[in-house]
């Protein structure tokens, strides 16, 4: 039985995913390519150094480098090891450098993540082995160069397949003080090879696949139909895609850059790359053909037959009316804006969502703006039906009225309104007058395992291209996948 997560719950797990890789993915810089609390001291051995031991590595450094390190940041296991220790910055708060080494008996996949955060190709890592690796603690790493936060940052990193660990050193600050070299000198890592092979990479792994299925939603028979997508998109990024079609062509934004495919109802054909100046994560299509891309801290700009045709500075997030003439900026909050475009001219007006506390995601349709958030009232997620001037039409909920998932994307229909809800992996329908009506199980209905619902997009015909992530069933990868939905 799926359990509901808060919203806040869904805003926690998005910010510790953006905490692990926020350091490498500003301007990471591989090596050049061929192949308040007390703080503790270790106990003191016989010998010139100080040595930590454990499970899977030593370290012996002098004490009179200043090094120290808090009790908490020593974690050690039979499959993890790992220290955190600090030069701390004399008389004054904070650091010179933080240093963390850790190596961990684990699945492939987090090093995986590392290599492409951290500025390296997959391919040419394992297959092309083009890149130069440095001896450290006895294992040969991988060096990246970037910064974490503003500050300069220096990763040393390796997959010790034979042993199953992934070897991960991370260096914030002054990293060219020859203290740390000296430091990094007194590492010894030990690793008992135990024969382990690591699961298929990507091009090695099999590809999503679906048959289509059908599930009875109240009167409704919900029908799915998988759209391959040539070739298959490869991503690490698990939220941030969405989707909007004009007639037979479909456009999809994949990890902030825009891709054109050709929709023949049965699939996704690549037809192009669009180049763009900026990464964008929102897409709105209007009845015009027109594409608009917008992002928070970039221009608004809108997009037809394979040229820019305006840019406007300002707005936030924003989503399109079909029109093309009108949208809404909105953020986070239930302050946001209606935004006007009238002979090349954008105008802003205040547009106050007050039922709403934390907005997550806002679409618009020919008669409606969708508010999907968290209530004011504390009754958890809901989605709030305004009209164009902002009054309130209807609220839609679950069942017994309490909070949905994460709601990210939703549409009026013949009969009602159809919700993609990201966090509990459902199809939700409801009656014109918003009385819930069921939901159906991406499982039963998709035939997928663990999706999140991206987004999705009304096609020609009525019925909806939905999109969503997925890892493969042999985990050599995570695809972005597609679907066609109808029987609404």
């Amino acid at each position: 039985m799926k359990t509901k997560f808060k919203l806040s719950c869904l805003f926690l797990a998005a910010l510790m995913l953006f905490s692990l890789t926020a350091c490498g993915k500003d301007n990471p810089e591989p090596s050049s390519t061929s192949e308040g609390t007390e703080q503790t001291k270790p106990p003191v051995e016989a010998g010139s150094g100080t040595t930590i031991h454990t499970n899977l590595w030593d370290l012996t450094y002098d004490e009179a480098d200043g090094w120290v390190y808090e009790e908490d940041d020593l974690h050690d296991d039979e499959t993890s090891s790992k220290i955190i220790l600090t030069l701390p910055k004399e008389g004054e708060d904070g650091s010179i450098v933080d240093a963390e080494i850790r190596v961990s008996v684990e699945d492939p996949y987090t090093f995986r993540d590392y290599l492409t955060s951290y500025g390296f190709d997959e391919y040419e890592y394992a297959v092309d082995q083009a890149y130069d690796l440095t001896p450290v603690g006895g294992i040969d790493c991988l060096k990246a160069e970037g910064n974490y936060w503003g500050s300069p940052c220096l990763r040393y990193m390796n997959r010790v397949e034979g042993a199953g660990a992934t070897v991960f050193m991370e260096i914030i600050g002054e990293y060219e003080d020859e203290r740390v070299d000296k430091l990094l000198s007194g590492l010894t890592i030990h690793l008992e090879d135990t024969g382990n092979e690591d699961g298929p990479w990507y091009w090695e792994g099999e590809p999503f696949s679906a048959q289509p299925r059908s599930v009875m939603v109240g009167t409704h028979t919900l029908s799915s139909q998988w759209l391959p997508i040539t070739d298959c998109i490869i991503t690490k990024e698990i939220f941030n895609h969405a989707a909007a079609v004009t007639g037979d062509q479909a456009y999809l934004l994949v990890d902030g850059e825009l891709k054109r495919f050709d929709y023949d109802g049965a699939s996704l054909n690549f037809a192009e790359d669009i180049v763009l100046d900026a990464e964008y994560e929102d897409i709105s299509a209007d009845t015009t053909g027109t594409l608009w891309l917008a992002n928070f801290m970039e221009p608004l700009i809108s997009w037809k037959d394979g040229a820019q045709t305006a840019s406007y500075e300002g707005p936030d997030h924003v989503t399109m009316h079909p029109s093309g003439t009108w949208g809404v900026s909105w953020f986070s909050g239930p302050e946001c804006e209606k935004i006007t475009l009238s002979g090349g001219a954008l105008k802003t007006e205040p547009m106050v969502f007050q039922e709403v506390d934390i907005l997550s995601h806002l679409l618009i349709d020919d008669s409606h703006i969708y508010v999907c958030g968290s209530a004011v009232d504390g009754s958890g997620h809901k989605v709030f039906v305004y009209d164009s001037n902002g009054a309130l039409q209807m609220t839609l909920a679950d069942s017994d009225g309490s909070g949905l998932g994460s709601i990210t994307f939703i549409t009026q229909t013949a009969n009602g309104y159809l919700a993609l809800d990201g966090n509990m992996r459902e199809v939700v329908l409801w009656t014109k007058d918003g009385t819930y009506l069921g939901e159906a199980d991406d499982g039963d209905l998709f035939g997928t395992d663990y999706p999140w619902f991206c987004g999705g997009a009304k096609l020609a015909d009525g019925s909806i291209l939905a999109i969503m992530t997925e890892d493969r069933a042999d985990e050599s990868a995570m695809e972005l996948v597609a679907f066609k939905l109808s029987g609404f």
